[in-house]
């Protein structure tokens, strides 16, 4: 008996050694891991065409055999961050690389730092490693032309990188250093041209007059002067510019002059000189007292001189804080650039072009969230009614009262199940989503879709998306970080093969969350496009012709011409056409009372009829409308035509348990 004993503890023990074995080299493994030696982790960002930073990441495992989550965040510091999970399997030894793609859309900014995390399979970290402005190198920017003899002087232009408000969006600014010979053919690639301590006069008449086109036509030219006046003008000199100068006299007594220094740079360290200018020739003239610089419209563009060079500004570096530098090359540039007809058009007014879609988005379901408890008013009153004196009457004339007291709980019980049954139609049973696909029939390929999603309950929820999705990301995130949990996500992509999951962790019961998902475009069945032809406007109305050549019956058509939403029309279907002179619209600009500097405004204002006449049944295709309206905005160039369609039968953007109502935006840009 004791050799049993103790063979039992032998083996008990051996047991125990055996666990501890293999417990005390997974810590090795995951001490390795978060030491940094488990894993190699890079990454870099790919040039694409899909309107998203598309992050390359390179993970090598040097341990032992592994499963798990790559976790990708961007962090711009305000908001929580959302979580891109990428699931992967390592065996030791192996490298994988694999592309993470986040909508640009979705983001404020890419001048934050990404974070790449590895997570086990019971979401413990393993390792991180954390990229500083991965995404800047990669993301649109705006061009600077920089025409000067005095080029690394002027470098300062580009703000290390840090961004500047244009066109509803922030950029990085990308310098370009011109050459006569070559500049007529850079220049239409260039938002700024920065002209400074150069002498304009060598310029050939071809190359002036390129400039002056380029400027009236929407660029943003900018001019030093100060003690390089008369070479920066001398080429423009009786031109269209209309500026001259003159040099300021020294004072005889410095002690009894007072010199301005100005908020950001010491003006006293720089020659500065008087600016004439003939404002007659500018729809829009401004001085900044502070920054000392003169600017105006010029056609469709702006003009902007300075006082002073900024090539001595940035060689005496004059700036009166380390910061300065930044602060005054946004200021000066948001200056001009508010007068460049190219940044604030009559269609984009001052605001975020996101703003505008997000409004409509939350549109979409006014015509289901509110609900008709009509049913339940009536079944409560009848019930309130026929438990007191009715119910007491019927059992008076059955001359059976003693069944009052059994009677009453009775109808109490057949009154909750009728209200139970009649309320079934208000329950939020799963996730709720409204999805709108962008179809540009212009390039068959470009097709995306907003989704607008909550859920009754406050736990974390995902949806697997269609087999069409290629890539998901957050649109709008307004869900900050608290000290409690700042690590925590709010809104989680993620993949595992080539199927995609969206979801929240929610702070809160039915909260509201905005996704948008690019799509494998030809894959929807669209066929054919929309029809232009003749189309004018003439101060009595538009004339002109569209015809719905595609394949897909629209219940609702926008016009757009010329920088105007002229009409909206009802029932477009398939081969369809429309005469814009002879048929009424149910919305027209040009006899609307909601005329305004955007047509956001006016179709917004169009919408709220329908709200306040309880025509519930159309706000929803109507928003649908409108979000196409707003995303095609920013597309609009001068002299073209937008024709936007709107359906409900649409193919549906996720493939789960929910409740989708699925619209269509199909349009064509021309």
């Amino acid at each position: 008996m004791n050799q049993k004993k103790k063979k039992y503890i032998l083996a008990a023990l051996a047991l125990v050694v055996l666990l501890g074995g293999m417990l005390s080299a997974d810590a090795v493994i995951t001490a390795r891991a978060k030491s940094g030696d488990a894993f190699s982790i890079d990454a870099d960002v790919l040039p694409s065409d899909k309107n998203t930073y598309d992050i390359r990441l390179t993970v090598e495992n040097q341990g032992a055999d592994w499963e798990g989550v790559v976790r990708v965040e961007v962090n711009e510091g305000y908001k929580k961050p959302t979580a891109y999970d990428t699931a992967l399997s390592l065996p030791q030894g192996s490298k994988k690389q694999f592309t993470v793609s986040i909508p640009i859309i979705g983001l404020d900014s890419a001048d934050g730092t990404v974070t790449v995390t590895l997570l086990d399979r019971k979401d413990a970290e393993i390792q991180e490693k954390v990229f500083s402005r991965l995404l800047v190198g990669q993301m649109q920017s705006l061009s600077m032309g920089i025409l000067s003899d005095a080029y690394s002087d002027l470098t300062y232009l580009d703000m290390g990188g840090a961004e500047i408000y244009y066109y509803d969006d922030l950029y990085p600014i990308k310098l370009m250093k011109l050459q006569q010979g070559s500049l007529v053919d850079e220049l239409d690639a260039l938002t700024f041209l920065v002209i400074d301590q150069y002498n304009t006069d060598i310029l050939t008449s071809d190359e002036r007059q390129a400039i002056e086109s380029w400027n009236l036509g929407g660029g943003v030219l900018i001019l030093g002067t100060g003690a390089y006046a008369e070479d920066t003008l001398s080429g423009f000199d009786g031109g269209y510019l209309g500026i001259a100068y003159s040099e300021i006299p020294a004072p005889e007594d410095e002690d009894e002059e007072s010199v301005n220094t100005g908020t950001y740079v010491d003006l006293s360290q720089l020659t500065t000189v008087e600016l004439q200018v003939a404002t007659h020739k500018y729809s829009g003239v401004n001085y900044d007292d502070e920054l000392e610089i003169w600017y105006g419209s010029m056609g469709s563009g702006s003009v902007c001189a300075l006082t002073y060079s900024l090539a001595e500004l940035g060689r005496e570096d004059a700036f009166n804080w380390s910061s300065a530098q930044e602060t005054y090359v946004q200021r000066m540039l948001d200056n001009v650039g508010d007068y460049a007809a190219s940044r604030y058009s009559s269609t984009s007014g001052y605001s975020d072009n996101s703003r505008y879609i997000l409004n409509m988005l939350g549109t979409l379901g006014n015509s289901n969230s509110i609900l008709n408890f009509g049913i339940l008013k009536g079944i409560v009153i009848v019930y309130v009614i026929f438990v007191g004196p009715l119910l007491y009457l019927i059992l008076r004339f059955l001359k059976r009262r003693e069944l009052y007291w059994f009677a009453v709980p009775m109808t109490a019980v057949l009154g909750i199940l009728f209200v139970f049954l009649a309320g079934r139609g208000f329950e939020v049973v799963s996730t709720k989503v409204y999805s709108v696909t962008m179809k540009n029939l212009s390039d068959n390929g470009q097709t995306g879709a907003y989704l607008y999603c909550y859920d009754a309950n406050r736990k974390e929820w995902d949806l697997k998306l269609a087999d069409d999705c290629e890539y998901a990301g957050a649109f709008y995130n307004s869900s900050y970080p608290d000290n409690s949990n700042d690590d925590s996500y709010f809104y989680h992509i993620q993949r595992e093969g080539d199927t995609f999951y969206v979801g929240i962790d929610p702070d809160s019961n039915f909260e509201d969350s905005y996704f948008y998902v690019g799509k494998d475009g030809s894959r929807d069945g669209v066929e054919g496009s929309f029809v232009v032809r003749d189309l004018e406007i003439h101060t009595i109305g538009i004339s002109g012709t569209i015809m719905n050549d595609t394949n897909r019956d629209m219940d609702y058509v926008a016009v757009i011409f010329p920088d105007e939403l002229m009409n909206v029309y009802e029932n477009f279907p398939a081969g369809a056409s429309i005469d814009l002179q002879s048929e009424d619209p149910i919305y027209s600009q040009l006899n609307s009372n909601y005329f305004s500097y955007s047509y956001y405004s006016s179709y917004a204002s169009f919408l709220r009829d329908f709200r306040d006449n309880k025509e519930y049944h159309k706000m929803s295709e109507f928003a649908a409308l409108g979000v196409g309206i707003q995303s095609t905005r920013p597309m609009l160039q001068d002299s073209e035509i937008i024709i936007i369609g709107v359906t409900d039968n649409w193919d549906k953007a996720v493939d789960d348990d929910c409740s989708e109502i699925s619209y269509g935006c199909l349009y064509l840009i021309q």
